[in-house]
């Protein structure tokens, strides 16, 4: 076997209430268990951080809010740092404390358990905030009637961990896709470009394919990089509602945009200002550096004029 031979292995799985696919290259046939590694650990982080499952670390956070502090793991610790950082920075308009709306919404066990449901939507209420939520050694103190609710910035987070973990393992190359939050690191076997594909929520694949997809090119050998995207046009509810939750008004958001595609250094980091840019359109002028950014409304062309923004990534 010549030392420049690349294997790849891949697997596609549902994690997290979504499709997940894991895609590993490597020299030597230990990029099959490097694989296996990756989904394992996705589903190591879903039974922590799954709010469908009573007996995950998420679950017993929430139930013990108003009651002082909550071991964690070092996962959940993190989880709960990043969902901070991300209220700060969108000054709330990502807000996972959003959950007791979302509940309301109909939104209240896995998506498939939704739709086969009849739910009449509560009154909408603004969202407590993180503020007083406490954050200490492997230790999260939720205040009184708050409950968070990870949704997608877990998935980036998962993505942009198992990523991480992966390379330092011995990939040369490793992407993590878990339904649409994307982290990706190191070369894609021989060739010179990561490739990621954005799909225009708007389009009916089988009505005009070649309209449906544009693409996102970072040159191989990037330390990491993330890509995710808020929509509103996937999981809808009854009634009209969708799951992306206005956290000032407790209910769904007005659909000025439908879709959201932001590409950067870190996966969560993406779904942060992806979904605050979904609630707040105005967002859009003051993305962070280093990001690119696709807005889709109802109806035209999407806006991609914030490229002041981007390094070298570029959508094309």
């Amino acid at each position: 076997m010549s030392t420049n031979d690349v294997f790849e292995a891949r697997r596609d799985f549902r994690a997290m209430g979504t499709d997940c696919s894991v895609l590993i290259y490597g020299h030597g046939t230990g990029v099959e268990a490097l694989a296996d590694l990756a989904r394992g650990r996705v589903e190591i982080l879903e039974s922590l951080w799954s709010r469908f499952r009573p007996e995950s670390e998420l679950s017993r956070l929430n139930s013990r809010s108003g009651h002082g502090s909550v071991p964690v793991s070092a996962e959940t610790e993190g989880l709960l740092r990043a969902m901070r950082s991300g209220w700060e920075w969108t000054h709330g308009a990502f807000d996972p404390s959003v959950l007791a709306s979302v509940s309301a919404n109909g939104y209240d066990r896995d998506f498939s358990e939704v739709l086969a449901s009849e739910f009449v939507a509560g009154v909408g209420a603004q969202a407590p905030g993180l503020a007083e939520v406490t954050i200490g050694n492997r230790t999260v103190s939720l205040p009184r009637g708050v409950g968070v609710d990870p949704g997608a910035i877990g998935k980036g987070l998962a993505a942009d961990m198992v990523a991480d973990e992966i390379s330092e393992a011995g990939a040369i190359g490793v992407l993590v896709d878990l339904g649409g939050d994307i982290a990706f690191a190191g070369t894609p076997g021989h060739d010179s470009m990561w490739h990621i594909a954005i799909h225009d929520e708007r389009v009916n694949d089988s009505d005009s394919p070649s309209t449906g997809e544009r693409r996102h090119l970072v040159p191989a050998g990037v330390e990491h990089a993330g890509i995710a995207t808020s929509t509103s046009l996937t999981r809808r509810l009854a009634q009209g509602r969708h799951h992306v939750i206005d956290p000032s008004t407790g209910i769904s958001t007005d659909e000025t945009l439908v879709q959201v595609t932001l590409a950067g250094d870190r996966a969560w980091e993406c779904e942060v200002w992806a979904t605050a840019v979904l609630v707040r359109p105005e967002l859009l002028g003051s993305l962070p550096a280093g990001t690119s950014c696709v807005a889709f409304a109802p109806d035209g062309a999407p806006r991609d004029d914030f490229k002041h923004n981007t390094h070298n990534e570029k959508v094309a």
